[in-house]
């Protein structure tokens, strides 16, 4: 279901805590199965507090403005450039709290729905994740901001466009096995530290993940090793080697993905000069964004744009 306010609060905790037995929506439309049914909150609004919600799996977003989400007692401020996962049976808060007005797009994927997609992912070839079993139900991932990259964006798009019609299960599911695929690769990013004891990993996968919040919600502004290394806790060189043996790439290189990312959404949305794609990514000029984007993609800007 679409919904365009936030529903009862009350009501909604009653529905949790009784599996939605009922089988009514928020505007008392009949659901099909128990549980958590899908629902996207694409909300427009300056104040919202919506706190202690148990959760299935969930995408948090936004279309315009800024957010705050809490789960797992780490709190994330959410932009245009970010999202966040939290698991299924996770609780969260939202808050909202802006002078301008905010709009969301928040997926809570029904129980059913998230089943029969581990269910279709794990019985084809693409081994996407790796149990075997048919349904996975924790990932048990830490809680950290995703950027939104052109993939993303396009199939969110999808389902803004198909979600009144025949298409709104298929752009779901693709959407899904997206986040599941990508998931994955961020779970195997643990493996990499495969030397240290488990709850070392999870501390540093913690550390190494605040400061790739920190990229986030930063990567147009100069940041340095040693700003990186302070927000993860750790000494410098002792950061530079985690987060190299985590994501096989060093944070420099890593930033370097991140704006080129947000350069290419911004030449093939906006249809920008370069010289101001550059300002808006944290690089000093056109020439330099279209010669970092030859490097890294082989192509030039000119390939992104839409005609």
């Amino acid at each position: 279901m679409l919904l365009t306010e936030f529903p009862d609060i009350h009501w909604l905790k009653k529905a949790i805590q009784q599996n939605f037995s009922e089988k009514r929506s928020w505007d008392n439309k009949p659901l099909p199965n128990l549980g958590w049914p899908t629902a996207i909150l694409n909300v427009k609004t300056s104040q919202a507090e919506r706190t202690d919600i148990k959760g299935p799996f969930s995408l948090f977003l936004n279309l315009s403005g800024t957010s705050e989400v809490t789960c797992d007692h780490k709190s994330i401020r959410l932009n245009t450039d970010t999202y966040l996962l939290s698991n299924h049976g996770q609780h969260y808060d939202l808050l909202i709290n802006e002078q301008q007005t905010t709009e969301t797009f928040n997926i809570h994927f029904g129980e059913k729905l998230y089943q029969d997609t581990i269910h279709a992912l794990t019985n084809s070839n693409e081994q996407l994740l790796d149990e075997p079993s048919p349904y996975v139900i924790e990932f048990n991932q830490s809680i950290r901001t995703h950027f939104r990259g052109t993939q993303f964006n396009t199939l969110i798009e999808k389902v803004q466009a198909s979600y009144q019609n025949e298409e709104k299960e298929s752009s779901l599911f693709d959407l899904l096995s997206y986040i599941l695929k990508e998931n994955n690769k961020h779970l195997r990013e643990a493996d990499n530290l495969s030397s240290v004891r488990l709850s070392t990993k999870a501390e540093l996968l913690k550390r190494i993940y605040l400061s790739v919040d920190f990229i986030h919600a930063y990567y147009c502004k100069p940041i340095t090793l040693e700003q990186l290394a302070e927000v993860a806790m750790l000494s410098k060189f002792h950061f530079l080697r985690v987060f190299k043996s985590i994501f096989r790439i060093s944070p420099h290189q890593y930033i370097k993905q991140i704006r080129l990312q947000k350069a290419i959404a911004l030449i093939k949305k906006d249809q920008l000069p370069l010289y101001l794609v550059a300002q808006q990514v944290g690089i000093e000029n056109g020439s330099s964004l279209s010669r970092m984007m030859y490097q890294l993609t082989g192509q030039r800007p000119s390939t992104f744009t839409e005609n």
